[in-house]
């Protein structure tokens, strides 16, 4: 008697995100093995990201390291961009700033902040330096008219609860810094202060590696502990004449000061073991933390153990609904979807790969990377016109019984978007590298409005195009996994749904 098809059908390829840390063969059907330059879309699909386009005009070479959004006290934006040597203001033409410094500038790790009309420039051994919106000018700050006390050579700044909180100079990894009150150049004046954080520390030194605001409580990310400071009244700022330590929380520390990102709710930040969420619970007045990289932790980690921390840079954008995690060394971004966890706290993670920016900013409607000659905008879905690789991979089914060999028979796939897209399913057996490919294109159509296309005279086809393609497949083993690749090239590209025919054949 003739073996009856068995199926089974994947309805949200992909919408767990990668999984790399469970049994392949146990994993639901909703998680991959492989999602390379896609994102979790806001319907569940799992989809070809965006590419990135220059807003920058005639500049070759320029080598942008960083970004900064500065907005005046009249609401007026400014884009502040920087190399490893020389400083820019714009985006589709970049504006020379010429800084009056007694720094000899060879490096490009900045940390910014914007307070009361100025932005201050803060790195680890170089003088600090404040840009002046209204004069177009960068000095160091010391040259201010206000500037009192010493300002800290740091590496980290922070613009929160009216005033600058700077740490991590060369010779003092423990001292938390704050300036007067609106004035980041008032380090000796007014309610300016530091306190030295090592009698607080509980298990032996450590180090500042980064610092946060949330909630009326300023966070300090050090490498194997965080400090939570408050004050003694229940407002949502932070008056240092009254400061108060809430908590000191053990064994998990931040390892990167550009990885930490407000989400508005909560602050994500790269640890040791994978990234973290901090988030305060209001009602308990605690501070559970939320490993969201638990299902590609162990790659995670090798990749961060492979880059100069200092090098990671990291953003989240409210519109996308997603941080990305840049590693420059390896071209890769781990893309972390943040809508809704998964049942277990973790996030849904994709991966992108040739990624050629090296920092990027988040602002209202729109994602900037730098790049070699100048700034880009997250958008299109060309690489600068350069097409790119989509690549989705199922985990390995087994049909419910692992003793029976599985006939390939037949493989659909509903997609949408690509209008006369080329695409290749792939099918491999048994745990192996080797897959057969099987070459498909999607239909061609058109997307009319109403009243544009007429009745009998053009297919009218409205909305998003979707089309479900079938191919016939063969091979056979005792567990399957199927493939989807494609080159996006301009067109938005979405996954469905995926169907899988099988013949059972014998028993092992």
């Amino acid at each position: 008697m003739t073996a009856k098809l068995v199926s089974s059908s994947v309805a949200a390829p992909g919408f767990f995100g990668l999984n790399t840390q469970e049994s392949s063969i146990t994993l639901a059907a909703g998680f991959a093995l492989q999602a390379d330059n896609c994102i979790i879309d806001k319907y569940g699909r799992l989809g070809a990201r965006k590419g990135w386009s220059y807003l920058t005009s005639g500049s070759t070479g320029v080598n942008l390291k960083g970004l900064h959004r500065f907005i005046d006290i009249a609401g007026a934006e400014t884009i502040l961009s920087w190399s490893d040597t020389t400083f820019y203001s714009g985006t589709s033409t970049l504006t020379t700033i010429t800084p009056t410094t007694d720094n000899t500038i060879a490096d490009s790790n900045w940390d910014v902040a914007t307070l009361n009309d100025k932005a201050y420039f803060f790195q680890r051994a170089y003088k600090p330096m404040v840009y002046d919106g209204a004069l177009g000018t960068l000095t160091d700050v010391e040259d201010e008219a206000t500037y009192s006390g010493t300002v800290p050579n740091a590496n980290v700044v922070l613009a929160a609860y009216g005033r600058l909180w700077a740490a991590d100079t060369t010779a003092d990894k423990v001292t938390l810094y704050w300036s007067d009150l609106l004035d980041g150049a008032a380090w000796g004046s007014g309610s300016a202060g530091s306190i030295d954080l090592t009698a607080i520390f509980t298990q032996g030194s450590d180090k500042i590696v980064g610092l946060g605001a949330q909630n009326g409580q300023l966070i300090v990310f050090c490498q194997n502990s965080l400090v939570v400071f408050s004050d003694t009244d229940s407002q949502e700022t932070l008056d240092p004449a009254t400061l108060r330590l809430v908590e000191v929380i053990q064994n998990v520390g931040c390892n990167s000061r550009d990885s930490i990102q407000n989400t508005g709710t909560d602050i994500v930040f790269l640890s040791d073991d994978g990234l973290r969420t901090l988030g305060r619970v209001i009602q308990e007045k605690s501070l559970p933390m939320r490993d969201i990289s638990k299902n590609v932790r162990d790659d995670l980690v090798r990749d961060i153990n492979g880059v100069s921390k200092e090098t990671i840079r990291a953003v989240y954008s409210s519109d996308d609904a997603f941080y990305l995690l840049l590693l420059p060394g390896y071209q890769r971004i781990y893309c972390f979807d943040m809508r809704q966890p998964l049942p277990d706290g973790s996030a849904r993670v994709t991966l992108w790969d040739n990624q050629t920016q090296t920092a990027m900013l988040s602002l209202p409607n729109e994602l900037y990377f730098t790049q070699t000659n100048g700034i880009a905008e997250y958008t299109g879905y060309t690489d600068n016109s350069t097409i790119y690789r989509l690549k989705y991979y199922t985990n390995y089914f087994d049909f419910g019984d692992s003793t029976q060999v599985k006939i390939l028979k037949r493989i659909a796939v509903t997609v949408i978007g690509g209008s006369g897209q080329d695409f290749v399913l792939k099918a491999g057996f048994d745990y192996t590298d080797s897959y057969q490919s099987y070459p498909a294109v999607l239909a061609t159509r058109t997307v009319y409005e109403y009243n544009v296309g007429e009745y009998n005279i053009a297919e009218y086809q409205s909305g998003t195009l979707a089309d479900t393609t079938r191919a016939s497949a063969g091979g056979s083993g005792e567990v399957l996994q199927v493939g989807f690749e494609a080159n996006v090239n301009g067109s938005e590209l979405s996954i469905q749904k995926m169907d899988i025919f099988v013949k059972q054949g014998r028993i092992y």
